[in-house]
């Protein structure tokens, strides 16, 4: 064998084998993050909760507290009905599906990059290193949230859209793409779709590969498809034409809730949320807009076109929570990277400054990431060592003793006898929400939500079961001269009336 050959053979394996590790150690230490904590984030809440009632009333309407519950397509609660009657730490039965999610993109994204520079392979791991670096995205790998999945199919589409170049027949893997990311969560990818569209639309290389019979198919099947679950909802189960748009979003934020946030919301928190990739990640797309055609190629500039857009489109919609560009962060984080592969191009000067900045970033972003895992809602991160270093940063978050509470509601659960909740209306030491009784206590039958005022006014006929705070007592027991405590635990009350 020709010992040159064979030399530049094992120059190819190494960024191979490097990327295999990064991604080895790091879905390895998140798999670990995920197993800790319990369940108290509303969001995580939501997808536990759903799946749960999935597993009782089937799998093609949505429940939420025992009524169809229209606010979110079933993708993810569909796969979590696989995990979460086999796992017994059920955190990591809901969580797993992120981490899945999360490898899936980081495939897809290596992949992109391999099919824009088969030449450079070192970018690779670089990509896949700023990535998991990232904290907006390492940490969502670690909660039950719909917005890791949404990110997989959306960079799913951009990798196929970038087949579909050179064989348009790629465009029914992005109408799928469409398809499964109206499934996850909302129909973004498709978006990102359109977004594609037009900005090949305006070159004159691209524009007459866009008359192809595959791609006005792919475009009519992913409507089609699209609207399967919304038609079979309104159809079958009557949900209210209205809730076709995310009536959760708009319903749940109000009419003034989307608005509410600064209206620079999502650059701010990518700057706090994702530390300095984040702001780099703002950056990159300009520096490649700004170079000379040499520097960067069509694919990055049109990866960079859809990014700002989206971006912007985010901003000028209202819909100012950083989560909403969370399915652009993959390929933001590939710009990013490509831009430090290009300065490691430079002269040597440039390239110390460079190699310095990547480390700095690299590791200032473990840092960050594993302080955001360690302080999610419900894990309690008490005794974290980073916690020792930096005291102003913990937030113990001890639902133990709730939790407690939720599951001696459901030992007491019986037929008949209606769950209630009694909370005061401004948020503080008090209850948590419906959704976290109703999963940790694995309750058979909803649970009705009462501020002290509302069940002195029209207060419900025995038998009931139901959860309220020391401080709120004596109004129960006025109401209720028969009622019986069962359980207390630290300012927590668990009582029934027969």
């Amino acid at each position: 064998m020709d010992p040159v050959a064979s030399s530049q053979s094992v120059r190819r394996h190494w960024p191979l084998a490097t990327s295999i590790l990064i991604l080895a150690v790091v879905l390895g230490w998140l798999s670990l993050e995920i197993q800790k904590g319990t369940l108290v984030a509303t969001d995580e809440l939501l997808t536990a909760e759903r799946t749960r009632e999935m597993l009782f009333s089937g799998p093609w309407l949505v429940h939420f507290n025992f009524h169809p519950s229209f606010e979110k397509p079933p993708l993810q609660y569909w796969l979590t009905t696989l995990t979460l009657p086999r796992f017994e730490n059920s955190s990591a039965a809901v969580r797993i599906w992120s981490l899945v999610y999360a490898a899936l993109t980081a495939v897809a994204l290596i992949w992109l990059v391999s099919l824009l520079h088969p030449d450079r392979s070192w970018l690779v791991p670089l990509t896949l290193a700023v990535l998991f670096s990232c904290p907006l995205f390492a940490m969502q790998a670690t909660r039950g949230l719909l917005d890791l999945g949404l990110a997989f199919f959306t960079t799913a589409a951009i990798l196929f859209s970038e087949f579909a170049r050179k064989r348009p027949a790629w465009w029914l893997a992005v109408a799928a793409c469409c398809w499964l990311g109206s499934l996850q969560k909302n129909p973004l990818p498709f978006l990102v779709w359109l977004l594609i569209l037009a900005v090949r639309v305006t070159s004159r290389s691209e524009r007459p590969k866009l008359k192809s019979g595959w791609l006005r198919l792919s475009l009519i099947l992913s409507l089609v498809l699209m609207s399967a679950w919304p038609l079979l909802q309104l159809i079958k189960y009557h949900m209210p034409w209205w809730s076709v748009f995310h009536e959760e979003v708009i319903v749940w934020l109000g009419p003034t809730g989307l608005g509410a946030k600064p209206y620079f919301e999502i650059p701010i928190r990518m700057t706090i949320n994702a530390g300095l990739c984040g702001l780099l990640a703002l950056i990159a797309p300009f520096l490649i807009l700004f170079w000379r055609k040499a520097s960067a190629s069509a694919p990055e500039r049109e990866l960079a076109w859809i990014c700002l857009i989206g971006i912007a489109l985010a901003i000028v919609s209202n819909f100012r929570h950083v989560r909403y560009v969370i399915p652009f962060i993959p390929v933001l984080c590939y710009l990013v990277a490509f831009v430090f592969f290009r300065l490691l191009q430079g002269a040597r000067a440039v390239r110390r400054l460079t190699i310095f900045g990547l480390l700095f970033l690299l590791l200032a972003g473990l840092i960050e990431t594993k302080i955001e895992i360690d302080h999610l809602e419900g894990k309690d991160d008490r005794n974290d060592p980073v916690n020792a270093l930096i005291p102003a940063l913990t937030v113990p978050k001890d639902v133990t003793d709730e939790k407690e509470i939720a599951e001696k509601l459901g030992a007491l659960q019986g037929a008949g006898a209606q769950i209630v909740l009694v909370k005061a209306i401004k948020p503080g030491a008090d209850l948590l929400w419906d959704s976290f009784y109703l999963f940790h206590g694995k309750l058979r039958s909803s649970v009705t939500k009462y501020t002290v005022d509302q069940i002195q006014a029209n207060p419900p006929a025995p038998p009931l079961i139901g959860a309220s705070v020391a401080r709120d007592l004596p109004v129960l027991q006025r109401l209720y001269p028969h009622l019986q405590v069962e359980l207390t635990k630290a300012q927590f009350v668990c009582w029934q009336v027969r």
